[in-house]
């Protein structure tokens, strides 16, 4: 049986960092900062996602195109939730992981039944498939040697 999203986030936690959209850009970067975190979740008063906004955002879109952080706002570089891509607790860790590296998407809102539960990195994607593969590693190694 193959580990869910689901799963993960019982594992990491399912704490998600929010900000409105028309909070000021530099408040986010600032927040991202302090928390060692690439993204924050851009919701609504009521709690429903509309976006996300990365470091990648920010950079590709606010820097690069010569405008400052300072006087926009998250909107201005936040990804909308249109053009992005969302998985479900009930999806396994290995199709997130081919839907990451396939896109190239570094983040992944997990919705159920709309309402966001978490948000996945790549980071935690990756932790969790070494983890697994060193815990399969450790099974093997006991059989072989009749340590189990």
């Amino acid at each position: 049986m193959s580990t869910t999203v689901g799963d993960l986030l019982r594992i990491k936690g399912s704490k998600v960092e929010t900000i409105a959209a028309g909070d000021p850009l530099l408040e986010a970067i600032r927040r991202m900062s302090g928390k060692h975190i690439g993204c924050l979740a851009v919701a609504t008063k009521g709690g429903k996602l509309s976006g996300i906004v990365s470091e990648r955002d920010v950079l590709w879109k606010i820097v690069a195109a010569g405008k400052s952080p300072k006087t926009q706002t998250v909107k201005d570089a936040m990804t909308p939730l249109k053009q992005m891509k969302t998985v479900s607790p009930s999806e396994s860790v290995e199709e997130c992981m081919a839907l990451m590296t396939g896109r190239r998407h570094r983040h992944l809102p997990v919705l159920d039944d709309g309402k966001l539960v978490g948000l996945i990195s790549i980071g935690d994607v990756v932790k969790f498939m070494l983890d697994a593969q060193q815990a399969t590693i450790q099974s093997l190694e006991k059989y072989i040697t009749g340590t189990f």
